[in-house]
């Protein structure tokens, strides 16, 4: 298994598109960082923080004074006024320019240029070897046909960590070199109290939960590519149906079913602003339906892949 790993990694950077994702991943954000800091220069003013939050809490409260807010919308922003409040109370002061932990929460947003890269991995890994016909040499071998898929899948997963690696670290060094090292007090509100954020915490977690669209997306592209050879095709849905889904289950949203599709549960980042998609949908619950859907996947894929005929 090792060595089918290392033949497809090996693979896998002999192709240019796999370095221009990694180079292109590097200098945006790099480039994103870059724009960050010259927009903070342009920004600086001569306002104390006290200022700042005082505007920030007479815009909330214009905006519910105003606007036709769902429940959760006021709570958010009766939330936030209360922690603008407790600041001026208690001379807790903000950030007023980017921090290190600011701009790497910022580009943990890029979790989905790193998925749409696997996904063009995943979606062609299977389906270039048919079409160009090396899958006849590569099944010559005296291997089973379920360790070669299992090869490719690791192969592409390993692909996904290392851009994710890759984020985190860059992110990181281009934070230390442009923004304040120093993190002021983050503060939100935990069962009507408001209490410092764990903000290394949060940040991990936020790319945790940025991995339920990563897994199943790569996932998706993977089952598409190798049942259906094409991986335009996979490409295509797959970016389709990530991008538009949450407007796909805003249609849907009247009708019980729509709590069953995987498109629902692939953002998990709702369990965290608090904006849940369908009403009744709990993390549990998202998790269960997700992992249903993953062996689903994973094992149409094994059976296609197992019973094609590859010598026509």
């Amino acid at each position: 298994m090792l060595k089918l790993i290392q033949n497809e990694w090996m693979k896998m950077w002999q192709k240019q598109g796999t370095w221009v994702m990694l180079i292109f991943l590097v200098i945006f954000i790099i480039v994103t960082g870059g724009m960050i800091k010259y927009q903070d220069a342009k920004n600086a003013e001569d306002t104390t923080w006290q200022e700042v939050v005082q505007q920030q809490m007479n815009f909330y409260k214009d905006i519910l004074a105003s606007e036709d807010l769902s429940e959760a919308d006021i709570k958010s922003y009766e939330e936030d006024i209360a922690i603008a409040e407790y600041r001026l109370a208690n001379n807790v002061p903000i950030q007023l320019e980017t921090s290190v932990a600011d701009f790497m929460a910022f580009a943990s947003n890029w979790v989905v240029l790193i998925t749409l890269f696997t996904v063009v991995l995943a979606a062609s890994i299977v389906s270039s070897e048919f079409s160009t016909g090396t899958i006849k040499m590569l099944l010559t071998r005296p291997i089973s046909r379920a360790k070669v898929l299992t090869s490719k899948l690791i192969t592409i997963f390993l692909f996904g960590v290392l851009l994710l690696i890759v984020n985190i670290s860059v992110s990181a060094l281009t934070g230390f070199v442009l923004f304040d090292a120093t993190t002021s007090s983050q503060l939100e509100m935990v069962k009507g109290e408001i209490v410092e954020k764990a903000v290394w915490g949060d940040l991990a977690y936020s790319y945790l939960l940025a991995c339920g669209d990563f897994v199943m997306s790569t996932l998706f592209a993977f089952f598409i590519g190798s049942v259906f050879r094409s991986s335009s095709l996979a490409i295509g849905l797959t970016m389709f149906l990530s991008f538009m889904g949450q407007m796909i289950v805003s249609l849907l949203s009247k009708y019980e079913i729509v709590k069953y599709i995987w498109i629902t549960h692939t953002n998990l980042k709702q369990y965290e602003t608090g904006n849940i998609l369908v009403e009744g949908i709990t993390m549990p619950f998202s998790l269960t339906v997700l992992a249903i859907y993953a062996v689903l996947f994973t094992v149409i894929s094994y059976i296609s892949f197992m019973k094609r005929d590859v010598t026509a």
